[in-house]
């Protein structure tokens, strides 16, 4: 159960602190008073997506703590909470942390745990139903689940053996694919792979290929300015006033020297190599230029031949060197396609015999379920009458036909069945899908049945966010009977704006609005028995008059006997 809760920052909270009781907690105030503000920090603390505008105004962040009573024994909270090394001793202190630059900080018993980790745990805890849940029941994909929670220990054993069986058929699955498929998969699978090796064969690629083709396009494109400089360093270096010339002329002048000084030979050495070394610059420019061409078809030719490898480059690799492996591996790859007929074989029989398995565990799974839905619709048929609808019939449909033929497309890890309820509220019609027929107050008394069926079973505590929208009269007084009654098992807190509800508190509480120093503030008071009788008589219409305050008490004295009998 919850023990306390602890708000800070949050919406029209500055700081605020609650503490629940056992039972049947209530909370009620006027209209805009703030009630779901406290649905809106459980959310919070639930794990549901932050907001910035949850923060107060003027405040920098928003944090919610809550003191959480567990069962030391529940084995799956046991599990979650060790998985990050936190022992279950009974009591679990969860905040959750949010501030305006967006650090979101989750910790239970003051470890650090990821967002995911604490809905985890949550989910485990507490259970919030609200107008948005009752939105959820219309939607079909939701009505497995809500059965199968109630019968999980049954179906547990048969789900695991499913959730082995499946795994095994997702890995034989996924062999049969290395191999190919089967029939015409394999066979398609082998064409394209023989496709795509003689495309590559036909390329007839070289390994720096496409660096030689960039280079001869490079030249080809700017063989003019290509050609004219190299007639500039040719005439620079060989002309009529080149290099040569003047080393022509050193040469000489050094010989008149070296006539006189023999030790200048060395030098006249070095000109003569600068000379050798010129002239075979010259030669091998020359040749060079001799090279150069323009060829208008040659370059179509070679940017042809650069687009195909680029192509073959974005369909097997980004390097030639690439596509020549990928190619590499087609081949072993069909080697292994056009060898794998007894492989593939063993695989499919062993498959055939693994899909029987998985229909045999999916129509167990369905068969309990048919069974236990008989009990269901019962339980819930009593329920709604004790909740005023007493020609109420519900019904649930199986849509799917389990077989061989369908059984891949249509199981999952909770089986292969998909249902839906049915539901008439008159006498006379048909059930009919619940989406279709379903008004919003029956639609709260359907889900509070449920509810009441399934908190045997639990210890969450409960949350009701005004689920008696659209209720009054007797009906609320029965949905305020059926909510005590459900106390009774597991921790109740409701937001209610029906005094019929709100008179079966264990413990009410007032949410009041009202303004401070230009701010607008929200808290929660717990009400003493003369509050209590003042609350419920403002709920009624008027807190002042007597015949108010009389029949407020008279509730109350009502509901004290009514709750005097269910202990």
């Amino acid at each position: 159960m919850l023990e306390t809760i602890k708000i800070t920052n949050l919406a029209l909270i500055s700081k605020s602190q609650v503490d629940f009781g056992s039972g049947f907690n209530v909370l009620t105030g006027e209209t805009g008073a703030g009630k779901s503000l406290l649905v809106d920090a459980l959310l919070f603390l639930n794990g549901s997506r932050a907001d910035k505008t949850l923060i107060k105004t003027g405040c920098d962040f928003a944090r919610v703590e809550g003191v959480f009573d567990v069962d030391t024994n529940n084995s799956k909270l046991n599990d979650i909470l060790s998985s990050v090394g936190i022992e279950n001793e009974g009591t679990l202190l969860i905040s959750r942390y949010f501030s305006l630059s967006g650090k979101n900080e989750c910790r239970i018993n003051g470890e650090i745990i990821t967002l995911n980790i604490l809905r985890k745990v949550t989910s485990e805890i507490i259970d919030i139903f609200g107008q948005n849940d009752s939105m959820a029941l219309l939607d079909p994909n939701n009505h497995l689940k809500i059965i199968d929670d109630l019968i999980a220990d049954k179906l547990s054993p048969h789900k695991d053996e499913l959730a082995t069986k499946l795994s095994e058929l997702h890995r034989i699955n996924s062999d049969i694919s290395s191999l190919g498929g089967i029939d015409k998969d394999r066979e398609n699978n082998i064409r394209l792979l023989e496709f795509q090796i003689k495309e590559i064969e036909d390329a007839d690629l070289k390994e720096n290929e496409e660096d030689e083709l960039k280079s001869k396009i490079k030249i080809m494109e700017n063989s003019e300015k290509i050609y004219s400089s190299l007639s500039e360093t040719v005439e620079v270096l060989d002309g009529e006033y080149s290099i040569s010339n003047m080393l022509k002329t050193a040469i000489n002048s050094l010989n008149t020297a070296i006539n006189f000084d023999d030790t200048l030979s060395n030098e006249k050495d070095r000109l003569y190599s600068c000379k050798y070394e010129i002239e075979d610059i010259v030669s091998n420019i020359s040749d060079k230029q001799n090279q150069i061409h323009y060829d208008e078809r040659e370059l179509d030719q070679l940017n042809d031949r650069l687009t195909y490898i680029k192509d073959l480059e974005r369909k097997y690799g980004n390097t030639i060197a690439d596509v020549l492996e990928s190619k590499n591996k087609f081949e072993d790859r069909l080697n292994i396609l056009v060898n794998a007929d007894e492989e593939l074989q063993r695989l499919t029989l062993n498959k055939s015999h693994l899909l029987d398995e998985i229909v045999a565990i999916c129509k167990t799974l369905q068969n309990i379920r048919k069974i236990e839905v008989v009990d269901f619709k019962k339980s819930i048929e009593t329920e709604l009458k004790k909740l005023g609808m007493k020609n109420a019939q519900v019904d649930v449909e199986f849509k799917n036909e389990i077989n061989k033929d369908n059984i891949e497309k249509i199981v999952n890890s909770d089986g292969a069945d998909s249902i839906e309820y049915l539901f008439s509220a008159n006498l006379g019609f048909e059930p009919r899908p619940l989406s279709k027929i379903i008004s919003g107050g029956e639609m709260s008394r359907f889900m509070l049945a449920m509810k009441s069926i399934a908190s045997s079973k639990s210890s969450k505590t409960c949350i009701f966010d005004e689920i008696d929208t659209g209720i009054g009269g007797e009906i609320g007084n029965a949905i305020g009977e059926k909510i005590c009654e459900i106390s009774r098992n597991c921790q109740v807190i409701c937001i209610t704006h029906l005094a019929q509800i709100a008179c079966f508190g264990d413990n009410n509480y007032k949410i009041a609005k009202f303004d401070e120093n230009d701010n607008t503030i929200t808290t929660v008071t717990l009400l003493d028995d003369k509050a209590k009788v003042t609350e419920i008589a403002r709920m009624l219409g008027n807190s002042q008059s007597e015949s108010s305050l009389k029949l407020s008490q008279d509730m109350l004295d009502s509901a004290r006997v009514f709750k005097s009998k269910q202990n």
